[in-house]
């Protein structure tokens, strides 16, 4: 794929993750090099950050990651609601990067211990314009799981990305991300319409466990998130569980739970379509 940067220079993406709502794209070049825009000017205006640079938000621009723009790029992902945009990355080495509204904690910039009483920026300024560097997550993750990232060695640039964290999704307003070892879900962000799968209902919340999306048993492939709902996949593509307001009767979650799908199934997260079929014909 190729897109105009400054409307006569292309630069060529090889991964692209676009929001239906919020209205902004994060597109990833083969060297990692990540730029971001907005594709829809009525939705997306780049005030709350959700581009992770300045300058023209119609115009795709690099982003810079790092105090020495030093980091490689192998994922991006974008959600949120129209004018609340919120974005992640996962870079080469399985960092996760977040910029944007943070309105509602979706950014999941602070420790699993502050619970339901969240975590407050600095100024009280609840965007970021800026690529933040998340360690809570990984930390958490790791805490669960003290083996994750030391099982097998990386051997490429795609699968030392995932080392932590094998799939992130962005809902309206909250956050949900898939540990590598299939079997845990973090959640963070906004929780009121029962999204993030907790035993309770906290308003907003810190990364934590999702009691609900996690499995103890059978492996997880992929994670959706899509307005207030949340929901996991499995190896085939179909849902395990979800949490929230997931109702296919809902405007918006059949066509968000396919896009998902295509997404998953394009970084072999979950098996193609093609495949799918057959197996479910080799079950007849």
């Amino acid at each position: 794929m190729t897109s105009n940067t400054d409307g006569s220079a292309e630069v060529e993406f090889t991964h692209k993750s676009k929001s239906q709502e919020a209205g902004h794209t994060i597109a990833i070049t083969a060297n990692g090099i990540p730029y971001s825009h907005c594709h829809s000017a009525k939705a997306c205006d780049n005030e709350l950050g959700e581009l992770g640079r300045r300058g023209n938000p119609s115009t795709f621009l690099p982003i810079k990651l790092g105090d020495n723009n030093d980091c490689n790029v192998a994922h991006a992902y974008t959600g949120g609601f129209s004018s609340s945009g919120h974005s992640a990355l996962l870079d080469t080495k399985g960092h996760l990067w977040v910029c944007g509204c943070d309105r509602w904690q979706q950014l999941g910039m602070g420790s699993s211990q502050g619970g339901s009483s969240g975590y407050t920026w600095k100024g009280g300024r609840l965007w970021q314009e800026e690529f933040q560097k998340n360690d809570y997550v990984v930390e958490l993750l790791r805490s669960l799981d003290p083996s994750l990232g030391n099982r097998d060695k990386p051997t490429s640039l795609q699968s030392s990305s995932r080392r932590w964290i094998r799939d992130v999704s962005l809902g309206g307003d909250h956050t949900v991300i898939l540990s590598s070892n299939k079997k845990d879900v973090i959640v963070f962000g906004k929780g009121g319409e029962k999204q993030l799968g907790l035993s309770s209902k906290p308003w907003v919340s810190s990364p934590a466990k999702s009691k609900v999306l996690s499995s103890p048993t059978a492996d997880i492939s992929a994670v959706c998130a899509f307005r207030n709902c949340s929901m996991t996949l499995d190896a085939r593509g179909e849902v395990m569980s979800r949490a929230g307001k997931c109702s296919m009767e809902l405007k918006g979650i059949a066509k968000a739970l396919d896009v998902c799908r295509k997404r998953a199934q394009k970084t072999g997260l979950i098996h193609d379509e093609e495949s799918k079929h057959q197996d479910e014909e080799n079950a007849q």
